[in-house]
């Protein structure tokens, strides 16, 4: 068991993971939409409006996307050292994040019972949440955990000069931005304070556990919340 929090926390498995999270997406988003822009998780949706500035059409960016993963997935082997492929560790990861699921949807659940907040999730179907939910996992993960957490730790860290300090800030900032995303565009909730709140909380502690157990991990760990809570 040593080496499995020293892999499942590596970019290896991380781009490995994150693979069947897009694959069962965009699976469920075919299956229950007609239309190619329709329900789809708006992280997703800023991935794809930036990719369509290089002049790639609509129609094929779940491929570019899938190729974009295939063509990391030696890059990050390369990164990360001494670390070989276990299947069995996948399936470990799976029960890890299933766990913490239940435990972050227990805290969480118990804030939403104390600020009398409802944790129902729209009415689009049990198949189209279910995709929510996946896509939500993957893309918010990589847009607010890997994406604009590092990007905060690279602006802020010659400006503190505190490694405690930034990684504060950059904390707070990321997880502000990700609760504030879920009022912006056009699947945007009615503003509330504690719903503000509640969704900065939840998102402090998917950056505490991508800190401690890397991408692969906090991904699941979120689909499998967002599934308790919209399915």
């Amino acid at each position: 068991m040593g080496n499995y929090w020293r892999y499942s926390r590596s970019a290896y498995y991380s781009v490995l993971a994150a693979l069947p999270l897009l694959v069962a997406y965009e699976i469920l988003v075919i299956m229950t939409q007609s239309r190619y822009w329709g329900l789809r998780n708006a992280a997703d949706m800023w991935i794809r409006t930036f990719l369509m500035a290089f002049e790639l059409k609509a129609q094929h960016l779940t491929f570019v996307m899938i190729g974009i993963l295939i063509v990391l997935i030696p890059l990050a082997k390369s990164n990360s050292s001494g670390v070989s492929l276990k299947l069995s560790y996948f399936a470990l990861m799976l029960v890890e994040a299933f766990a913490y699921s239940l435990l972050l949807g227990g805290v969480l659940q118990s804030i939403l019972r104390v600020s009398g907040l409802s944790a129902a999730g729209p009415g689009n179907g049990v198949l189209q949440n279910l995709a929510l939910s996946l896509g939500a996992g993957l893309f918010e993960e990589i847009i607010f955990r890997v994406i604009l957490l590092n990007l905060l730790f690279i602006v802020l860290k010659p400006l503190l000069k505190n490694k405690v300090s930034t990684a504060v800030i950059a904390v707070l900032i990321a997880s502000f931005l990700f609760s504030l995303s879920h009022y912006v565009g056009s699947m945007a909730e009615s503003w509330q304070l504690y719903s503000f709140m509640f969704r900065w909380i939840a998102g402090l502690l998917f950056t505490v556990l991508y800190f401690i157990r890397g991408f692969a991990i906090t991904a699941y760990t979120h689909a499998f919340y967002d599934i308790w809570v919209l399915v």
